[in-house]
């Protein structure tokens, strides 16, 4: 980047996913109408007392040990003590001084080159509400308020967007694939604020920083780093000095534009919260929960690759949908064919997903019918071509099988060797001339025999077997 070097860090705020909230009984769920996912405790009513949700421990446990980082065993909460019209309270329930995660890693490859990510924290807290504005009038939905998150903080040490995009995507795969949130980016279940500077190379002091707040997908944090990153390289080869601030991303101009000044740190008055005692984890439960833990995305892409022989391309597409990747184990326990499955999946199956925006979990396939009809096209009962009609019936249709639908259809192979015999005969009679032509053009007569065959029985007959029926009646 000319003579400057790129420094970013990035902060992700993950919503847990957990039936309630993190310090009260209150359930959870998008998209509900506004102000009935709530209670007392989220409406900061005297006299009524938060609760620690042992599920989201459990989630904040998985994501540590996920990011390799350093567990505090002894769970602590704080008082973030600030005034805004999303926080009802006037404080927020976090962990400022005893993050339950310290000290991880996670590492992106870019471009061939593997990097390790430095994680500084990881801590427990809990969303605000969310506010809606519609003309000169801000509405306010407190369903969202008291939602256990887990927020991800990385040193500053992620030095181009295409490392900031892998870090997110690899981050959101595992949150994803370990149960730990749905990680929504439109939802708001994933939000990514993202810091950035810009100093001289072979400096190493750190230049005003300015936060790119709340970007809503992977695409958007590449667009709105590189446009900042150009931004303020045009600011400093001006001799200018960028100032420290806060921006958000303009999605129809694709600018970041200016929020909010920042004139120096905020002063929380962070405190010990009072209502919720030092929580001492058992190690033995902590080791319970993380034996428990679903299997990592890194994992199931190396086992993939190494165990059912698929290419790293075809990996990262089935991994990159978690009903997808649910799907594809569940049909190969039922067939040896991998490759198969994989190419179904990728070639005919979410072609047909995409155009119709679905999920594999919104059409009427199973994973045994997708197996079912692997089998069978391997055992010869059904060719290629069969697969064409079978294809939207298991797709589209109310369960059927796909014996059924052979059945039904008329589409099973002919295999008997006397039954196809029988059918060779009257084109062998009727093409005596073609056939004295066998030792000069054996390909070209045997191509066209088997065409014939092909033809009368709409291509109903096992070319394998047949082809084999006929190279002895011609060499004979």
């Amino acid at each position: 980047m000319n003579n400057f070097e790129i420094i970013i860090g990035i902060e992700n705020h993950v919503e847990l996913k957990t039936n309630s909230k993190m310090f009260s009984s209150a359930q959870v769920g998008f998209g509900a109408t506004p102000n009935t996912m709530i209670n007392e405790v989220d409406l900061g009513y005297p006299g009524a007392m938060p609760t620690v949700n042992k599920r989201g421990i459990e989630l904040a446990i998985l994501a540590v040990n996920a990011l390799k980082m350093k567990l505090d065993p002894l769970v602590k909460f704080d008082r973030k003590n600030y005034f805004y019209p999303d926080l009802v309270k006037g404080f927020q329930i976090t962990q400022q001084y005893c993050p339950i995660g310290s000290e991880g890693i996670l590492e992106i490859e870019v471009h061939g080159i593997k990097k390790n990510i430095e994680i500084e924290r990881l801590h427990i807290e809990e969303d605000t509400a969310k506010q809606i504005h519609k003309g000169d009038l801000t509405f306010i939905d407190y369903n969202r308020s008291g939602i256990g998150l887990v927020e991800i903080v990385t040193k500053p040490v992620i030095r181009s967007a295409d490392e900031a995009m892998e870090y997110v995507n690899n981050l959101r795969e595992i949150l994803l694939f370990l149960g730990i949130s749905d990680v929504k980016m439109y939802e708001g279940s994933l939000r990514c604020d993202v810091n950035i500077s810009l100093r001289p190379f072979g400096t190493t002091t750190f230049s005003n920083k300015v936060e790119i707040k709340n970007l809503n997908s992977i695409a958007n944090i590449k667009k709105a780093i590189e446009f900042e990153v150009e931004r303020q390289q045009e600011i400093l080869l001006k001799n200018g000095i960028v100032e420290q601030e806060t921006r958000r991303f303009d999605e129809a101009t694709q600018q970041t534009v200016q929020m909010r000044a920042k004139a120096g740190a905020i002063d929380y008055k962070y405190f010990t919260e009072p209502n919720i005692a030092p929580i001492q984890l058992d190690q033995k439960w902590i080791d319970q929960v993380i034996a428990n833990s679903p299997e990592l995305p890194s994992v199931k892409r190396k086992k993939f690759v190494e165990q059912f022989g698929l290419e790293v391309h075809d990996v990262n597409i089935i991994l990159s949908s978690l009903e997808l990747t649910n799907f594809f184990e569940a049909t190969i326990k039922l067939t040896n064919d991998a490759n198969k499955v994989v190419k179904f999946l990728i070639t005919d199956i979410l072609s047909e997903l995409n155009k119709n925006n679905l999920t594999i979990d919104q059409i009427k396939l199973t994973p045994k019918n997708l197996a079912s009809l692997v089998n069978h096209l391997n055992d010869g009962i059904i060719s290629s071509k069969h697969v064409k009609t079978i294809m939207p019936i298991i797709m589209n249709e109310d369960i059927k099988t796909v014996d059924q639908i052979i059945e039904d259809n008329n589409l099973k192979l002919i295999s008997d060797p006397i039954i196809i015999q029988d059918l060779l005969e009257p084109i062998l009679q009727a093409n005596q001339e073609l056939l004295k032509q066998f030792n000069e053009r054996p390909e070209r007569v045997l191509k066209t025999i088997m065409g014939l065959l092909m033809k009368e029985t709409q291509g109903n007959v096992h070319p394998d077997i047949a082809n084999d029926i006929l190279l002895k009646h011609l060499k004979n």
